[in-house]
Order: C-alpha cells, then structure tokens, then sequence
C-alpha cells in the first residue's frame, strides 16, 4: 500500500507539479529581469506617469508569479493531503487490527508495540519525502532549464586547412534572403554582391531597408534563410568559422563595453597583443588622452554597459577593440554616432585611409560616404544601386 501510495502521488501530480513549478520559476525571474530594467534605466520613469507604467507592469509580473507559485502550493498541499490520509487509514487500521489480535490473544502487547513503531517509523520517512517535495521540485526545475540550454541547437563548426586563404578575404553573396522566424515578411530579397580586399563600401538606406541585417551576416553573425554566401570561393557554411572571425573586426549597434577594466574591454584577455599594437589602437581612436587621466589607467575598471563613461569615450573603446588585432574586414553599424563631429571625421579618415583592411559600414556620419570608395543603397531588402567612384 505504501508503494502503491507513492507511485500514485507521483503518476498524477508529478508532471503538473514539475510544470507549476517551471512556470513560478519563470516569472519570478521577469519579475526580477523587469526590476533590474527600472534600474538600468532610473531616469526613464522618475516621471509620475512613468512611473506609474513601470509600476503596473510589475505588479501585473507579480501577479502572474504569486498565481503560477499558489498553483504549485496547491499540488504540494494535495500531495500533503493524500499522505495524511493515507497516515490515518494505516494507524486506523493497525490499531484495529492489533487491538483485534491482542484481545483474541494472537499478538501480545509487545509485538503490537513493536508492528506499530515499525510502521509509523516507515510512514514518517514518507512524510518527510513528501514535506520536502518543493525543494525537490526546485532540483528538477532547475536541471530542466540546464537541460534546455543545453539541448539548444549549437552553431555548426567547420574547420578548414585552407590558412592561406585569409590572406585576402573577397566576400560573394548569391541571391541571398533573410527572413526572421516570426516575421511573413523577408528583411532581405535577392542579395547579389562581391566584396573585394581593401575595399570601402557605404551602405545607406531608410530604417528597415534591410542595412544592420546585411551587415551581420556578411560578418558571419547570423546565417542566411537561403542563397549562398562565399568567402573566397569556399561556402560560407563549410569555411573555418573562428578563422574567419578572428580576422575581422564589427561593432554591432547599441554594442557597449562590458564590466571589466578598459584593457580587458580592448584585448579580451588576448595576452599575444603586444605594447606597440595597444598604443597604436589607443592612439589611432584618439583615446590616449582620456587613459592618461585616470589615476590606475588601462586597469582603471569599467561598470556594466560603462556606465561611468561618456557615449564618446565608450564609442573609441569599441573602435580600438575593433582595430587592435589588424583585421583584414571590418563591419561596422554607426560606429562614430555619439562622437564630436571633428574628432568622428578625424577617426573616420584614418580608418578609410588603412588600404590593408576592407571597411563595410552603415552610418548616419555622411563623412563615411565621402571617405568610401563604393557605396551601396539598400530599398525594402533589396540593393537598389551599387556605384563606385
């Protein structure tokens, strides 16, 4: 009966308990997650009325926690129950039957003693599983959401012999089209284009026109829905990725330094970087000035997002990460958006006048289009016109 007990608890309360207990899990991190955004972004709702929305919205988060956590309490308390029950059907039963086998002198008192301590050690055990029923199911909530980040697709990798082949890198797209998962509509349409060494592409469009997309998978950050993207004549799916990524540099838009010192935001820990190829980055981007301020320098720590630091300063350190390593390609989106107008021209005539390096940049800064020597228009996912001076 005791077995039988067990297997039904768990046969008809398991799975509902296991997922009440993933959905609580959930929300308790949004809540959390939403919380950690009113902060981030203080300034936003110091307004009574944004305040008001930042309000709402976590006490709607909070609801849905404290329903999907009473959910769960529900199926434990049942689970409580069904024990307790059964606790009171055993010692009724014992009590019966022993008082039944002592009285027609089958059983002395002893022996009734002895079953009945015995019985209620093996019930109390039970008990003590069931009381303890919600931290195991935080154990299994928290192996299942392990299990699936770990059961998530990994990005293919492919190695390739092929070194000598990133001694100049000619970027090829063939019809290639971009449509994101949850979207009826394609970002990209038909994209045909060759990017040879050394060449400095301008593209420009309106929001939308597909320009940040382009860019990131040209950079192998994403992959295309379909078409073929080849870098020199290898298939973009079948090259050494990491070979190829470490040979370019991007910025990505809304890219921030990470919590760290500024030299670990420059190398990420790459130790094979030397002194003369630091100083030369620092100094190319104009950011020496700023270094030789702060009292620790290079280990002078940087908060979350760089927080302390001003839109331009955080603009140079991605732009010395970027150029650090000398990359053969670089992909950039509005990389000198938030700097003085002089210095971002300055910048932006050093950079194009590298001829070792392809540049392929979208940008807002017109100074890039005047500096490159191709420029790109992009309409509604697809390249309108592609002129060269």
């Amino acid at each position: 009966m005791l077995f039988f007990l067990l297997y039904f608890i768990f046969k008809f309360s398991y799975n509902s308990g296991l997922e009440s207990s993933m959905k609580e899990s959930k929300f308790k991190y949004k809540v959390a997650g939403w919380l950690q955004e009113i902060a981030r972004n203080n300034f936003s709702f110091k307004s009574n009325n944004n305040l008001d929305f930042a309000l709402q919205k976590n006490d709607f988060l909070v609801s849905d926690y404290l329903s999907y956590r009473e959910k769960h309490f529900n199926i434990i308390k049942k689970q409580f129950i069904q024990l307790i029950v059964f606790k009171i059907i055993i010692t009724a039963s014992l009590l019966s039957i022993g008082g039944y086998l002592v009285l027609n002198q089958k059983m002395n008192i002893g022996q009734f003693v002895a079953a009945e301590i015995i019985i209620l050690l093996v019930i109390n055990s039970v008990e003590k599983i069931i009381v303890g029923l919600e931290t195991f199911y935080d154990v299994l909530t928290s192996v299942e959401k392990i299990g699936q980040i770990t059961d998530l697709e990994l990005e293919e990798e492919t190695f390739s012999e092929k070194e000598f082949c990133y001694n100049n890198i000619i970027l090829e797209a063939e019809n290639l089209k971009y449509q994101f998962p949850d979207s009826k509509d394609k970002i990209l349409k038909s994209i045909s284009l060759k990017i040879n060494q050394g060449e400095k592409i301008f593209i420009e469009g309106e929001n939308g026109s597909g320009k940040s997309t382009l860019i990131r998978i040209l950079a192998g950050l994403m992959s295309p829905t379909s078409g073929s993207y080849f870098i020199n004549d290898d298939t973009f799916r079948k090259i050494d990725l990491k070979q190829f990524r470490s040979q370019i540099g991007t910025i990505i838009k809304d890219e921030s330094p990470f919590e760290g010192t500024i030299l670990e935001n420059l190398t990420l820990g790459d130790k094979s970087i030397s002194q003369e190829a630091l100083r030369w980055a620092i100094e190319a981007v104009q950011l020496s000035g700023f270094i030789k301020t702060l009292v620790e320098g290079l280990d002078t720590k940087i908060f979350p997002e760089g927080r302390q630091l001003s839109s331009s300063i955080k603009a140079k350190i991605l732009l010395a990460r970027s150029i650090i390593r000398k990359p053969k390609v670089l992909f950039y989106e509005d990389p000198t958006e938030s700097m003085e107008i002089e210095v971002a021209n300055q910048i932006i005539d050093f950079i194009t006048s590298e001829s070792s390096w392809t540049v392929i940049v979208s940008s807002k800064n017109l100074h890039w289009k005047e500096k490159c020597s191709r420029n790109l228009f992009m309409e509604k996912g697809i390249i309108k016109s592609d002129s060269k001076k």
